[in-house]
């Protein structure tokens, strides 16, 4: 690969930060673990702020978000110039920021775009950044859904899981590879194989493997109560919670289960999270 921007993409929560410790030890093929606190691989994120930074002269802290959104076809014209493919790490959906295109698709040679269940998605959700399960599942239906600017990060703009899934593989001549966050769960070697096949990565199945093992669920879980994790956001919970298959069965209520399927049933069914019937599978 060679120049241009190389999305990994997904709404948050969605085994985003799984893919990219998995490439880090893909690539690296050392012979432990890498440390989760030490990702380089996929080292831009296009809503790092100190990225933003290194472009104005004036603090993050006095902009507003709208003059932030005038730098991002900045940041990822500079990304995109560089001589190698930069893999960058996005939870935002292809749309516009008044009239700012969002993701430049002109800077973009390809994506990776991880889908997970919304209803895992709303408990994973609400634990990871303190919100009830109401506001969360209004959230997921709603156009204006974001996360607000703060100290690491400026604003990312998500929308309805539904149309963040749709406008990431509805581009007209744009294919990303789609993969489901249960597939990667319940057959990880057939799935990351279909990473690095996308990635044109000569590796041999051992050395995938390997790196499927270096970035299990155990692991990083094992490596978070050691050392942390600098990606968490909140500091009294987890980054690595649970990211089980089906664990929304015992937090979301039959009226929030509804809501999600009213709002979102066409892409649930096209991914075979419910059945024609409208019953959840997974």
């Amino acid at each position: 690969m060679s120049g241009g921007i190389l999305w990994l993409a997904s709404y948050p929560k969605s085994g985003n930060t799984w893919i990219r410790i998995f490439l880090e030890n893909l690539f690296r093929n050392g012979a432990a673990p890498v440390s989760i606190n030490e990702l380089n691989v996929v080292s831009f994120g296009d809503a790092q702020r100190d990225l933003y930074q290194s472009l104005t002269q004036r603090p993050i802290d006095e902009m507003t978000d709208q003059e932030l959104d005038q730098l991002r076809p900045v940041l990822q014209q500079k990304l995109a110039s560089r001589p190698e493919t930069s893999i960058v790490k996005t939870h935002n959906r292809i749309g516009f920021a008044g009239d700012i295109p969002i993701i430049g698709l002109e800077q973009t040679m390809g994506a990776i775009y991880v889908v997970r269940n919304v209803f895992d998605v709303a408990v994973s959700f609400a634990a990871h950044y303190n919100g009830t399960m109401e506001q969360v599942v209004d959230g997921l239906c709603r156009d204006t859904m974001h996360t607000p600017t703060t100290k690491a990060a400026i604003v990312q703009y998500l929308g309805p899981w539904g149309e963040h899934y749709r406008g990431w593989t509805g581009v007209p001549g744009f294919e990303p590879l789609v993969l489901r966050y249960e597939d990667l769960r319940s057959k990880p070697f057939k799935e990351f194989s279909r990473i690095v096949k996308f990635l044109n990565i000569p590796a041999t199945p051992e050395r995938i493997k390997k790196a499927i093992r270096f970035s299990n669920f155990e692991e990083v879980s094992r490596q978070e109560k050691q050392a942390g994790f600098r990606e968490r956001v909140r500091s009294d919970q987890t980054f690595f919670r649970e990211g089980k298959v089906g664990g929304w069965r015992k937090s979301l209520s039959d009226a929030h289960v509804a809501q999600l399927i009213d709002v979102h049933g066409d892409v649930l069914r096209e991914l075979r999270y419910i059945d024609k019937n409208g019953k959840p599978t997974v």
